[in-house]
């Protein structure tokens, strides 16, 4: 740290306004043009105000608090705060409000965090938390290179993950017309299965002997092996051990993700949980991967909207209106000379997505780096703009 600076407590240079913070339960609020924030943001829109002027927000219980998880946000104006933010009005005349956002969302507050099961940052934790105070002069100067390099990177950030979006939807474009241009006829998915089968019910735990797949392992048709739950129990592992080629289907999540599928391709042995629904399919009469394409394509995904159970925030498709989906009747030799075409697109579908991934993860990597040259007095514009312009060639 710069010798010129000091350090205080947050308590010393904030005060905090958590005695003012009032929660309403949703059933009593009542709809209005005034934001309502909670821990991550704006939550809800209420017919009342408790402020209205420029605070912090600092997420108490229900948020992140590690390096780059943006825990600390400003608000401004008119608003209801719930008690799952703190409140927080830095001391301005030794503190801008955009140096300690910056601080605390480069900052690993873990060390402030007490509690197993439901992890908090107390308001005596948050008080404790040492934050670097240079004179007002130069927090100005490093927030406004702040300021210009996080623009300048936030504009790629957005054209990074627009070209990502724009792969996978061209991806889909192609698997949806390929679906339709290929299809004189038409059957119900339950027509070319033998049965629908949910997964176990019983709670998992952190260790065991075999993975319990669960819908949060679901991603782009196959499954992540990260975040895992495990069983220990043999008549669990004997009625629901997966075999290769078996395809999941996510039956109860929220709106926008039910009715995402996978395959397993018998990576290591593994059950798999209730909310998933295992397709027992008629082996001569339809593919595993083309069934999976299939699912995860706007077509399917489409109809299992216009079929499912809402209730807030959570959506199901049963196994019945699961059979229900229409489908392209293929012969199976169709259907995988249409997954080979398939294949090949998704390779390099999947290349794009890698280079545009790793584009996203080294600028999030430059912004902390930046931060941490920030809250160390090493940033310089010169040092700023040679680092964008480097990282967004």
């Amino acid at each position: 740290m710069n010798e010129e600076w000091t350090r205080k407590s947050l308590g010393e240079v904030c005060e905090i306004l958590d005695s003012r913070r009032k929660p309403i339960t949703k059933r009593n609020r009542v709809a209005g043009p005034y934001p309502y924030y909670g821990a991550t943001g704006v939550l809800d829109y209420v017919d009342g105000y408790i402020f209205d002027e420029l605070l912090v927000l600092i997420g108490e219980d229900g948020a992140k608090w590690g390096a780059g998880d943006n825990t600390a946000y400003a608000v401004e104006g008119k608003c209801w705060v719930n008690n799952h933010a703190h409140v927080i009005r830095p001391n301005r005349n030794v503190m801008l409000d955009s140096w300690v956002i910056y601080y605390l969302n480069t900052t690993d507050l873990a060390p402030f965090i007490s509690g197993l099961t439901v992890p908090k940052l107390n308001q005596g934790r948050l008080r404790e938390i040492p934050i670097p105070i240079p004179p007002l002069p130069e927090q100005e100067r490093i927030v406004a290179i702040l300021n210009e390099a996080f623009t300048g990177i936030d504009t790629v950030v957005a054209n990074t993950e627009k070209n990502l979006a724009n792969a996978r939807e061209l991806f889909d474009e192609f698997v949806v017309s390929s679906l339709k241009d290929n299809s004189r006829e038409w059957t119900t998915l339950g027509e070319l299965s033998e049965r629908m089968e949910y997964g176990s019910s019983s709670k998992s735990a952190g260790d065991g002997l075999v993975p319990v797949l669960r819908m949060g392992n679901i991603a782009r048709g196959r499954f992540s092996w990260s975040d895992l739950k495990y069983s220990s129990n043999p008549s669990e592992i004997e009625k629901y051990k997966l075999d290769c080629n078996d395809v999941l289907f996510n039956r109860t999540n929220s709106p926008e993700l039910v009715g995402k599928t996978a395959i397993y391709k018998g990576e290591k042995e593994a059950i798999f949980a209730g909310y998933l629904i295992r397709i027992h399919r008629n082996k001569a009469l339809l593919d595993p991967d083309f069934l999976c394409y299939f699912l995860n394509s706007s077509l399917a995904m489409n109809y299992g909207r216009s079929v499912m159970s809402s209730s807030v925030n959570q959506a199901n498709i049963n196994a019945t209106k699961l059979k229900s989906y229409p489908m392209p009747a293929l012969s199976i030799d169709e259907q995988q000379s249409l997954v080979e075409i398939f294949e090949e697109f998704s390779s390099e579908t999947q290349r794009l997505e890698v280079i545009y991934q790793q584009k996203l993860t080294a600028l999030a990597e430059l912004k902390q780096s930046l931060l941490q040259k920030a809250f160390s007095g090493e940033l310089t514009a010169n040092v700023a703009e040679a680092s964008v312009e480097e990282a967004t060639a």
